[in-house]
């Protein structure tokens, strides 16, 4: 027999549920290279919460301070999404920037060759700029595999660097990264 609180809890999910908005229908609606990829979306708005979204890896079952959400199963790709404005290419940018370049032998070509052209001082920058500005602790390798390259792949790929990112780009990369975007279908 449940307890009240439980049943309180059960409601107010079902509840959180009925008003999610349909991201990954959006998503896929916008950008068709989604249409066949299986994404579980959990909305859990957090007013607070800085960043959009976060990714799990089929087998991520995320920090111990930030544990993978129950209602992601483990061998399924994931996203928790904490804000209501996340946008379907932000969708996009997440599923392609920390899965796609592992399971799509296009994007992992293209992944590569960026990576390739990434300066290493400016990315020893930008991780003192994360450690300052956001708290990171991980060592530099394991932050640059799991932050900064993706973020960087994404900033200009996927719009959200703003405006002006291609200026933090050289020829070369703006290359690889139009590319993308042609591959992806993104205009």
């Amino acid at each position: 027999m449940p307890i009240e609180g439980d049943m309180n809890q059960d409601v107010m999910e079902i509840m959180r549920q009925e008003r999610s908005p349909d991201f990954l229908s959006q998503a896929q609606k916008e950008y068709p290279y989604l249409k066949d990829k299986e994404i579980d979306i959990l909305y859990n708005p957090k007013p607070q919460e800085q960043r959009y979204l976060e990714f799990y890896p089929p087998d991520e079952p995320g920090a111990p301070d930030m544990p993978r959400p129950k209602g992601l199963p483990m061998g399924r790709v994931g996203m928790e999404v904490f804000r209501p404005d996340v946008r379907p290419i932000d969708i996009l940018g997440d599923y392609v920037s920390h899965y796609g370049v592992q399971s799509d032998p296009e994007l992992q070509k293209y992944y590569g060759q960026f990576d390739k052209s990434i300066d290493p001082e400016m990315m020893q920058r930008r991780y003192q700029f994360h450690k300052e500005q956001f708290g990171e602790t991980r060592p530099y390798d394991v932050w640059y595999k799991q932050t900064g390259l993706p973020e960087l792949f994404r900033g200009y790929t996927f719009n959200q660097f703003g405006d002006n990112a291609a200026e933090l780009y050289n020829p070369q990369q703006l290359m690889i990264l139009d590319r993308v975007k042609q591959y992806l279908g993104i205009k």
